[in-house]
């Protein structure tokens, strides 16, 4: 499984069009790709099933505008998940080094971002998906 995050979360092997030198590997040693990659696929579904047959339903929200914020509000939750347990694994990994963590805000910054990039990703997939079983929101977003 970590293989399968890993490859995600650093870009697709040979491009690496995510890859953060060190960084990356010290993720992959932690074996937190694992837990991001997991809590990206749980809290997307739940949060676009929610939307699709609980808040979609009631008033106005299932208009476009509101689609959008939602999908918004899931790309923050998946940010601040990505940020805190990469930061956790950074802290636990370098625990015993004498210089602590070398990582500074940017990298988990981008790590961060790579996960808000899948999770609007898996959003719009899902939301192709489950709209149709929706009762109001049956053409949100289009």
């Amino acid at each position: 499984m970590n293989d399968l995050f890993a490859t995600l979360y650093e870009g697709f092997n040979p491009l690496n069009l995510f890859y953060i030198e060190n960084f990356s590997s010290d993720m992959y040693d932690s074996g937190s790709y694992v837990t991001m990659g997991w809590a990206l696929l749980i809290v997307t579904v739940v949060t676009v099933v929610l939307y699709y047959f609980l808040l979609s339903n009631y008033g106005k929200f299932y208009k476009r505008i509101w689609w959008f914020v939602y999908i918004l509000i899931i790309g923050l939750i998946n940010f601040i998940i990505a940020y805190n347990v990469s930061m956790n694994a950074m802290d636990d990994l370098f625990i015993t080094s004498e210089d602590g963590n070398p990582y500074g805000f940017s990298e988990y910054f981008q790590l961060g971002m790579v996960n808000v990039l899948y999770g609007v990703i898996l959003s719009f997939i899902l939301s192709i998906i489950v709209k149709f079983k929706s009762i109001q929101a049956t053409r949100t977003p289009f």
